[in-house]
């Protein structure tokens, strides 16, 4: 019979099962645990940027794909371009050449029109002009723009066999400043060295040469005066509007 001591206390006693290798598991298991997550992370990590890889380098190509489209368009709309600019060159030179060409062909009939003229005079003898005509005159522009050359036929019907003298007269008028103006032939050319124009000749005379316009001078037209030096000669006076062609 077991007796009880006084003044002790008493605890009361458990068995547990000794289990050594529980902590490590749960070590473990949570390892394992933060592994998995991370690798899941990472493969969803992953997956996400290769799907954004993949549609930006989709939209990489179709923008490449635009680019080279729009680049053909330009190319070809640059040599629309080019050749409608070449077209263009080329009507306007082919204008200019037909303009040129139509010029010339004036100018050779207008002179077809000055020879028939002259030869008429020469066959045909003008009323009340003794015979004596101006078969020509004309005005041509040089490469100056203030010096022309002018030329001016006097003539004698081919029915007469006498000679023929007396003086011409060539008198520019215009305005000067506003004011009108009149310059004789030799004030404006260095061939000329008087007012009066010598005339001596059977058949025609030619009398041509350059004349220089003052600055400041705009001209307006042409006077000629033709008189014989004989009582009963020719008297003939003509006006002539200043007309210029292109040499």
């Amino acid at each position: 019979m077991a007796r009880k001591v006084k003044g002790s206390k008493q605890y009361r006693m458990k068995v547990v099962p000794h289990r050594p290798f529980s902590g490590t598991l749960s070590i473990v298991g949570t390892a394992l645990l933060v592994l998995t997550t991370s690798a899941a992370a990472y493969y969803a990590g992953q997956y996400h940027l290769r799907s954004s890889l993949n549609h930006k380098t989709r939209e990489y190509a179709e923008a490449e794909k635009q680019l080279d489209k729009l680049r053909g368009e330009n190319e070809a709309l640059r040599l629309r371009a080019t050749t409608a600019e070449q077209s263009l060159t080329i009507g306007e030179q082919a204008g200019e050449k037909v303009r040129a060409e139509l010029v010339a062909k004036d100018n050779h009939i207008a002179e077809l029109k000055q020879e028939i003229s002259f030869y008429r005079g020469l066959m045909a003898p003008a009323d009340g002009s003794d015979g004596v005509s101006i078969g020509r005159f004309s005005i041509s522009q040089t490469t100056d723009v203030r010096r022309f050359q002018f030329k001016l036929l006097v003539q004698q019907s081919a029915a007469r066999h006498n000679v023929v003298t007396g003086n011409a007269t060539f008198t520019v008028v215009g305005s000067q400043d506003g004011q009108p103006k009149r310059y004789p032939l030799s004030a404006l050319s260095a061939q000329v060295d008087s007012e009066s124009i010598p005339l001596r000749f059977k058949y025609f005379q030619n009398i041509e040469g350059e004349l220089q316009l003052p600055q400041g001078f705009e001209p307006e037209g042409v006077e000629l005066s033709l008189k014989s030096g004989g009582r009963k000669g020719f008297n003939i006076e003509q006006r002539y509007g200043w007309l210029v062609q292109k040499s």
